[in-house]
């Protein structure tokens, strides 16, 4: 069960990706307690998390409901795009029983999971998790210093805009079989295959957001629960006076992974 502030994060979360509360849309403490009922410490706190998240951007002291404009969405995809590739050739050498714990996750988690239910998105970030060498590896840390949270909830929404989903399914077994046969070329190339290939929904929803048309959503049980960081960290304020996290993120996508 959520806390209150879970739950608060989530809906305020949910209501800027289906454009209720725009981009550019101000969000003060005195906005947040409008919008939730919340105090002002929660008020606080809940900026604070959704800033670190990507949902919010900060001017000065001023929060915004954040724009994400095509220039810095495809950087985020191509940043990610670059450390997955890397991670992947890690993991075709790193030996046969680390490749099976990986197919095994996968089977596990992802392959009869439908695209649209949030387990499966749940389950994809853990997977890519899994290629970048696990939740406290330095390639994940690194994805979390460049890419935000809301990238990964963006990435999942475009689906809605793809002529077909099951990209990560049909391009990790183009890698388990390149893998195998040491062909790195080959798991090059299925990472690219799956990046490739969601950028085309990805540009729509975005460029549609753009025009004040937000996506409804049709997604199963969709954005209901605050995932886990592709470092593993909870969601912290980011701030020298805090170390406590804000925000306990999903933490069962993790339990079922051998790799951790």
């Amino acid at each position: 069960m959520q806390s209150k502030i879970e739950s608060n994060y989530v809906e305020l979360r949910e209501r800027i990706l289906f454009g209720e509360l725009p981009a550019g849309t101000s969000m003060s403490s005195e906005d947040v307690i409008q919008l939730t009922g919340v105090s002002l410490s929660m008020a606080r706190q809940l900026l604070l998390a959704l800033g670190s998240a990507g949902y919010l951007t900060k001017t000065g002291r001023i929060y915004s409901v954040a724009t994400f404009t095509r220039q810095q969405v495809e950087e985020w995809r191509l940043t990610f795009a670059s450390v997955v590739e890397i991670g992947a050739l890690r993991l075709a050498l790193s030996g046969q029983d680390r490749l099976d714990e990986a197919e095994a996750f996968l089977e596990g988690r992802l392959r009869n999971v439908a695209v649209e239910d949030e387990a499966f998105f749940l389950g994809a970030v853990s997977y890519s998790t899994v290629i970048l060498g696990g939740p406290h590896s330095s390639l994940a840390k690194l994805v979390e210093q460049l890419v935000p949270q809301a990238f990964f909830r963006l990435l999942w929404l475009s689906d809605i805009y793809a002529k077909r989903t099951g990209f990560m399914v049909e391009a990790s077994d183009q890698f388990f079989l390149a893998a195998r046969s040491q062909d790195l070329s080959g798991v090059r190339a299925a990472a690219r295959f799956f990046f490739d290939n969601t950028a085309p929904a990805l540009d729509i929803l975005i460029t549609q957001m753009s025009l004040g048309n937000y996506p409804e959503n049709v997604k199963t049980d969709g954005f209901h629960t605050i995932e886990p960081k592709i470092s593993g960290y909870q969601m912290h304020a980011r701030t020298p006076q805090s170390s406590s996290p804000l925000i306990a993120p999903y933490r069962d996508a993790y339990l079922t992974c051998p790799l951790f």
